[in-house]
Formats: structure tokens, sequence, C-alpha cells
């Protein structure tokens, strides 16, 4: 008998056997605790986060692609600025920029209240193939709903993919899992494909404290002959480099770069998604322009530049 799949760190798809449905459950326990330990994240901003890290993880492992899943929300209210990352082999980094009001946020406060006013602010899920071809876009109308609900109407009116999704979230891990009726899938597919989707009406208590696949997807389907697939590890990766760094000082432009050195003499850069610091003395930070380096178009890192 096999051993049973480890529910941590992981993203596992499964399958219905008798159906064309289909599925995956995350786990982030490490990565989670590593990505929102890089800031002081206010309560409120640290579920959100966690939340959107499952989601994403969960979003990427059903696509055929080589490159980068990114939701991004740009808000006018607590938060700002917030970017969670996930790669096709689901590396995972995240970052947020939040005003004082954020703290003073319930931890339960759903998305739109950390957005702002919903017609100013914008919710986007993005697929970079990281190849140079286009990046596709999608947008996620701002409400009251869960994040769950929110990605799961957008998979479902956008995409035209059935789904459903369940997420939650603690101090210690993020989990979800999606369940997505196949683009295969038939009439006679319709009652399996009902009764599983209600079948995801579960307690937060029921993800988190769920230690191994097989136990969890036996619970929840005791009907179903369910096939899973071998576990993905997903783990905290940040890719920013100095090379990256001073392709984000060449769009910058000279003039900037020129500016900031005659104020402080070097120029220092600091990822905001992993800490990592870049100094650049004025003779490096010059040089960038007189030689040859990385393309312009590359997208730089989030970063804030500090002047030292």
């Amino acid at each position: 008998m096999a051993a049973p799949t480890r529910f941590a760190d992981n993203v596992t798809r499964f399958l219905f056997e008798r159906a064309a449905v289909r599925g995956a459950l995350v786990s982030l326990d490490d990565a989670c605790r590593e990505i929102l330990g890089q800031h002081p994240y206010p309560p409120a901003l640290r579920r959100v986060l966690a939340e959107l890290l499952a989601a994403s993880a969960l979003l990427a492992s059903t696509l055929s692609f080589k490159g980068t899943l990114i939701v991004e929300l740009q808000g006018t209210g607590p938060v700002s600025l917030l970017v969670v990352e996930c790669t096709a082999d689901l590396g995972l980094r995240a970052t947020a920029q939040w005003r004082d009001a954020a703290a003073a946020l319930p931890v339960d406060a759903p998305l739109c209240a950390l957005a702002g006013d919903s017609a100013a602010s914008r919710l986007a899920i993005m697929l970079d193939p990281k190849d140079g071809g286009p990046i596709h876009q999608g947008i996620i109308a701002l409400e009251t709903a869960s994040i769950a609900a929110l990605i799961e109407r957008y998979l479902t009116t956008s995409e035209q993919i059935d789904s459903r999704l369940v997420l939650a979230a603690d101090a210690a891990r993020a989990t979800g899992m999606l369940l997505q009726r196949m683009p295969s899938a038939g009439p006679e597919d319709d009652a399996t494909w009902r009764h599983a989707a209600s079948r995801l009406d579960m307690r937060d208590a029921d993800l988190l404290a769920a230690s191994n696949v097989e136990a969890l997807l036996a619970a929840r389907f005791p009907s179903e002959d369910i096939r899973v697939v071998a576990p993905r590890a997903a783990r905290f990766r940040c890719d920013c480099s100095s090379e990256r760094v001073a392709n984000a000082l060449r769009l910058l432009g000279r003039a900037e770069i020129e500016s900031a050195l005659a104020e402080q003499g070097m120029i220092g850069v600091t990822c905001e998604f992993c800490n990592c610091h870049y100094s650049f003395v004025a003779a490096d930070a010059l040089a960038l322009f007189t030689q040859p380096g990385v393309r312009g178009d590359a997208t730089p890192d989030v970063a804030h530049t500090t002047r030292k």
C-alpha cells in the first residue's frame, strides 16, 4: 500500500476516475511563513496575502506554460499595492505596500476593504510567458465577497471553466482546494459535478488540520474513486539579482541616477520581495549607461530605492 501523500508545502492534483472532474490541493507551510516574514504586515493583510498565495499556486498548477502567474492589486485605500507571483514550477513570492489604516482592519476584512474605492482600485490576474510572448491579463471585479468567491466567479465567467474554490489561512499555513469541471465534460458528468461541488462547503478547520491528501479527499468525497497525482513542491523563491536591479536602474534613466549620486554618492536598492540589498557606488552606477547590459524591455523587480 502506497504511503499517504503529505499535505505540506506542495500542490497535489487529483482526478475523478468516473467523471470529467479534476481538482488540486495546496498547503503552504514554511513557504507561507517565509514570505510573510519578510515584512511586518498587519493581520488583515497577512491573511489576504496568505490566501492569494494559496490561490496563485492552485491556478498555476492547472496551466501548461513556462512563465509566471501574477496577481496584482492596485488600491486607493489601506493597501496601495499588492503583488503575488507564482512561477510554473511553483516558486512563490509576494509583497505589499500599505498605509497606517490597514492596522485597524479586522483580520477577516474582505479584499475590497483593503483596496478602498472599488471603482478606482484594480485587481488583475496576469500570465507572463517569459518567452517574449504577450502578457495575458484578466480583471476581477472587487466586491465584498471572499477571495475564493472572487476568483471562483472569475474562472467561471471569464475563463468559462466551472470551478469551486475554498481557501483557509492561519498564522502557520495557507491551504486551499480547487475543483473544476473539465472542458471535455458532458451531460453524463452533470450529477457528479453538482454533488462534488456541493461537498466543498467545508470549514476552514477541515483544511488547516489536514495532514495527508488521501484522508482529506476521502472525507470530502467518500463515494468517489479518485486518482491522486504525485505532488509538486511549492516554495518561497525570489529571482532578484544584481543584473535585474541594474536593469531597473537603467529604466530610471541617467539623469535620475546622477541626481541620486550627487546627493548621496551611491545607490542602494532593496528587493521588496526578499529584502536583499544591492549597493552601487558611483562608478558602477554610471557604468550601467556606458556598458552593454540587460535588455531595456526586461521586467524589473518591485524594489525600493534608498539613497545612502
